[in-house]
């Protein structure tokens, strides 16, 4: 798909002050001074992003409430029962707190929904089945934060309902016992864009404050920063200082179960959020998508080598089969669209298979996206309901679009990129006509053409492992703090192109007698067009790769211009 390529302007006299101030490279201090980063000492904290800066976990509000209540549980041998999300965030604020209340005493057991078979949710049903075997405390994380149902339960079986969530609440909160979420109404806490992990990671802060061991909760920032990076929360603020400093502590995990997962996913010592987006979180998911659930917590409390890798294998066994059912949807989808072409005229992509892998439907939305630049929602039927999961694209809230059809669905929610619903089979392509109409009245022609944002254009020899190594300062990087895109005019093809693995493209690139490698992951279609195209104009992304202790750079394409 063609992009429209905008070079983002920079105030050159304030990155000159900033690069002389701090003895930064240009490139960096532009890169910078383009993030609203001008003043010295607000870089010099970007650059370092240090625990010191952490905030008080105590301006959240409703958290004295919290503690006061999880420390009278610990305290008298209360059994507490945390309801979880089956997500990788979800899961990881699992582990976390329940790690966290059993170093201080606590008798601690979870739930962990099935993806498949009830969907995302706090379920008043659990709640009195938890009052049945005896739980007088349930904490919720990454859910609950619109579960009007599960607290008015709780409060007739008499269970302090906590609920600690991340997402948007509703106009007016449930009666839950106390709620903790930055985003709810009047709560003062200057940091809003947290996962539901660093929710907890802020309880667990105050807990062990008050216990006089706050050092300790460093060594929670490991999995924080796993469920952080896997939610796509933006990479700013806190988040920055939890993801940064919990994949230097991944390059050496204590943790059998974590030891484990690494090794299992082929990461070394030195451990990226590319690592953590593309093999871990990958894996952590499968197990639930694919009808697994309390072993992948179960990971983490493992205690030998043997137990933690045989989990780890079935969870391998399980991504394997994710990608195949991932595979199968996404060939019925492509079948459905040749026959089909109109759909691709919609502003808002919607699809229904009957029997589609519904632990799947969200990884295929978000490639549709990927590939048709709109919204889509992706429903898997049983003949009766509908299950949906939907992604979108910058600037369309697809929550927004949710709540103008809600007197069609069952069940809503999510993010204002990642969202998801049921609806009853008959309903189903009114659902469709109504999104599309909603993306239309929002949506301009120009807004459905991907817009690739260039930092800074450079002349290709100024491409080096210097440069590499500098822009490194920056990471970590996701959004709020995107990899920075740069663009070369007139870069002469040395060698290629070559076609790995049957799908991406490598390219040699030549300047000033030195040669870079360049790879376009997923692409390798393009090769026919360019073969026999001496120079390109090119966008790309600079790394630095190790292979066999040998360090060089390597350009990520973005797009290419044959010239």
């Amino acid at each position: 798909m063609q992009c429209d390529w905008q070079v983002v302007e920079c105030e050159s006299d304030k990155a000159t002050a900033l690069a002389s101030a701090l003895n930064l490279s240009p490139v960096v201090a532009s890169l910078l001074v383009q993030r609203g980063i001008t003043d010295p000492q607000t870089a010099l904290d970007f650059l370092n992003p240090s625990l010191d800066r952490l905030h008080d976990p105590f301006l959240m509000k409703n958290m004295g409430t919290v503690v006061d209540r999880l420390e009278r549980a610990v305290a008298s041998g209360e059994r507490v029962l945390i309801y979880g999300d089956y997500d990788v965030d979800g899961i990881s604020a699992i582990v976390v707190l329940k790690r966290a209340l059993e170093m201080i005493g606590g008798v601690v057991d979870f739930y962990l929904p099935k993806r498949l078979e009830e969907g995302y949710g706090l379920k008043a049903e659990v709640i009195r089945q938890a009052r049945e075997l005896g739980y007088g405390l349930v904490i919720s994380v990454d859910s609950g934060i619109r579960a009007f149902d599960a607290c008015l339960a709780a409060r007739e079986v008499g269970i302090d309902l906590i609920v600690t969530d991340h997402h948007l609440p509703d106009n007016c909160l449930p009666p839950a016992f106390a709620i903790v979420n930055p985003r709810q109404p009047d709560c003062p806490y200057p940091d809003k864009d947290l996962a539901a992990v660093g929710v907890v990671f802020k309880i667990v802060q105050a807990l062990f404050r008050r216990a006089g061991k706050e050092r300790i909760v460093e060594h929670f920032l490991k999995l924080v920063a796993i469920g952080t990076v896997a939610d796509m929360v933006p990479v700013t603020g806190e988040n920055r200082i939890i993801v940064r400093n919990g994949l230097l502590g991944l390059a050496e995990p204590h943790n059998v179960g974590l030891k484990a997962l690494l090794s299992g996913a082929g990461i070394g010592r030195e451990v990226s959020l590319v690592d953590v987006g593309f093999r871990l979180a990958p894996r952590i998911n499968a197990v639930t998508r694919m009808g697994g659930g309390r072993e992948v917590v179960n990971l983490f409390s493992a205690k030998t080598d043997v137990e933690a890798q045989t989990i780890v294998e079935l969870m391998n066994t399980m991504n394997a089969e994710r990608q195949n059912e991932e595979r199968r949807v996404m060939a019925s989808i492509d079948k459905l669209l040749q026959e089909r072409p109109e759909l691709l005229d919609r502003y808002f992509l919607v699809v229904k298979g009957d029997g589609w892998h519904r632990g799947v439907i969200g990884i295929v939305a978000s490639r549709l996206v990927e590939r048709f630049y709109r919204p889509v929602f992706v429903l898997s039927s049983d003949g009766e309901v509908c299950q949906g999961s939907g992604r979108s694209i910058p600037g369309f809230h697809l929550v927004n679009a949710l709540d103008s059809c809600q007197d069609l669905l069952i069940q809503y929610g999510g993010h204002v990129q990642a969202a998801g619903c049921s609806i009853h089979e008959s309903r189903w392509e009114q659902l469709a006509d109504r999104l599309d109409a909603y993306a239309r009245s929002v949506l301009s022609p120009r807004d459905l053409v991907p817009v690739l944002r260039i930092d800074r254009v450079l002349p290709m020899a100024s491409v080096s492992l210097k440069l590499a190594e500098d822009l490194e300062q920056l990471a970590p990087f996701g959004l709020g703090n995107p990899l920075p895109v740069f663009a070369s005019n007139r870069v002469d093809v040395a060698a290629g192109p070559w076609i790995l693995k049957e799908k991406h493209l490598k390219l040699r690139l030549g300047s000033n007698g030195s040669q870079v490698d360049a790879i376009w992951w997923k692409n390798g279609a393009v090769a026919d067009t360019i073969r026999s195209r001496p120079q390109l104009d090119l966008a790309y992304t600079i790394s630095r790769e190790t292979y066999q202790g040998r360090q060089s750079v390597l350009l990520g394409i973005r797009d290419l211009r044959p010239v």
